[in-house]
């Protein structure tokens, strides 16, 4: 094992991921509110997810730091987490194959579903709302999109994750 997974006890792994989320939700908000980079649906879906992480980890932080005992199930609740950290990431996947065009994305918010809304066209012309469609990447670095850079940190994340839990489990 590297010297940074045996770093931290192993009960204190779930508020790390939480951690981790939180910093990934940070990010998203900071290219939303500073940025001026708008959301489309399936973006604010994996920021509900990365919400998901959050409350599991500081659930079951705080659960073996108030019951120092419950330790010996830590490594069933790095799993949990893991579970929905891979979620996240095969869902932005799916996101991010939809932005660069390589299956298509829900009809409610691409370009050729063609449900946009009147009420939501005139919203957006008065600058109440953008419509943006999911099938647009806002913003891309080395030709990887938001939603791209989330499903590889949340692989790495749930990665790192898996193998902190199989250390917990064979001490």
């Amino acid at each position: 094992m590297t010297p940074v997974l045996t770093q931290f006890p192993l009960s204190r792994w779930p508020l790390l991921m939480a951690g981790g989320s939180l910093l990934l939700l940070l990010g998203a908000w900071g290219f939303q509110y500073i940025g001026h980079y708008d959301p489309c649906a399936l973006c604010y879906d994996q920021r509900h997810i990365h919400m998901a992480v959050i409350a599991l980890g500081l659930a079951f932080g705080g659960l073996m730091i108030a019951r120092p005992g419950l330790a010996r199930f830590a490594p069933f609740m790095i799993f949990a987490v893991a579970a929905v950290l891979i979620f996240s990431a095969g869902f932005s996947a799916w996101h991010a194959g939809i932005e660069y065009k390589w299956w298509d994305g829900p009809e409610t918010c691409t370009a050729s579903g063609g449900s946009v809304s009147v009420s939501d066209v005139l919203a957006a012309l008065d600058g109440q709302r953008p419509v943006v469609l999911c099938d647009e990447a806002a913003w891309t670095l080395l030709g990887i999109s938001m939603a791209g850079y989330n499903a590889l940190i949340s692989a790495a994340m749930a990665g790192l994750s898996i193998a902190v839990g199989i250390r917990g489990l064979k001490s």
